[in-house]
């Protein structure tokens, strides 16, 4: 957890550093297109803050009010980054069209390449952090800091293009305030199914099940639906059962089941199983 706040926190000073340091010079230089992207990156520090806020709160452990704990909690915070950064998109697509637009200078270029170092940077090591202790915040950071390093090398080509075609800087802006839009939808998208509970794959608890059915001769797992919820997973067990096994044993059998899977640590909270209809001989 400490990591994690730690990492946001980081990740924020360099965003609020790389927001001013784009707005002023692109006010300075008269160039719309960095001032629109300056934008951006304070959207990526506002969304930062509740980052760390998110992280804070869904780390709290489960109780028997809330048993799958507060996992989703995090993913909530992410859904109102979404619409955040939607918000940021649609401001910067409407002021493209009323923005007073001039030949951009050389020297944009300057804060342009110090974007690209420190977001580069800022982008590598929130994703290799958030791989690392498996934190979903800090690998969405990581696709906006990369993003905000796309946009920079776009801005050099429109640096150079609009020394002849003053309206490229227009256009520019446009397609940045789109891109926005358009990674903030996903962002929306991809938590909201997530929250639902999304079907997923998990080797280590697919393998955890393999063993633990093995002890079983009279029951087989004909299917498992891992549900993976905020930081927890659901899951839903068919099973087949031998003719001659009797109601108090598949009971006994399935608390036992329930036991084995969560002393072995795997985020399990929620198991049903589902009876197939044809039993065996």
């Amino acid at each position: 957890m400490k990591v994690e706040q730690k990492t946001l926190i980081f990740s924020s000073i360099i965003n609020l550093f790389v927001a001013i340091l784009k707005i002023v010079c692109g006010t300075t230089l008269g160039f719309a297109t960095l001032i629109a992207d300056g934008f951006y990156t304070a959207s990526d520090f506002i969304t930062d803050i509740l980052a760390i806020v998110g992280a804070k709160i869904s780390k709290r452990r489960p109780n028997k009010r809330y048993p799958l704990g507060f996992g989703n909690f995090e993913n909530i915070m992410q859904i109102i980054m979404g619409f955040m950064i939607m918000l940021v998109g649609s401001v910067v697509l409407f002021l493209s069209f009323y923005m007073s637009y001039h030949k951009p200078s050389f020297l944009v270029l300057i804060p342009i390449i110090i974007t690209i170092i420190l977001k580069t940077y800022s982008s590598r090591m929130l994703l290799k952090v958030g791989k690392r202790i498996n934190s979903n915040l800090l690998i969405t950071s990581s696709k906006e800091s990369f993003l905000d390093v796309i946009s920079s090398l776009t801005m050099i080509i429109i640096v150079f293009i609009g020394q002849f075609y003053v309206q490229i800087d227009k256009i520019g802006s446009i397609i940045i305030g789109l891109i926005i839009i358009g990674q903030a939808i996903k962002i929306v998208y991809q938590n909201i199914l997530v929250i639902i509970g999304e079907a997923t794959s998990n080797e280590k608890i697919e393998k955890a099940l393999n063993e633990i059915f093995s002890h079983y001769r009279k029951i087989k797992l004909i299917n498992k639906t891992i549900i993976k919820q905020g930081s927890f997973y659901n899951l839903i067990l068919e099973i087949n059962i031998a003719k001659d096994y009797t109601i108090s044993n598949l009971i006994k059998a399935e608390m036992n089941i329930k036991r084995a899977i969560k002393k072995k640590n795997l985020k399990v909270r929620m198991i049903d199983f589902d009876i197939d209809s044809k039993t065996r001989s």
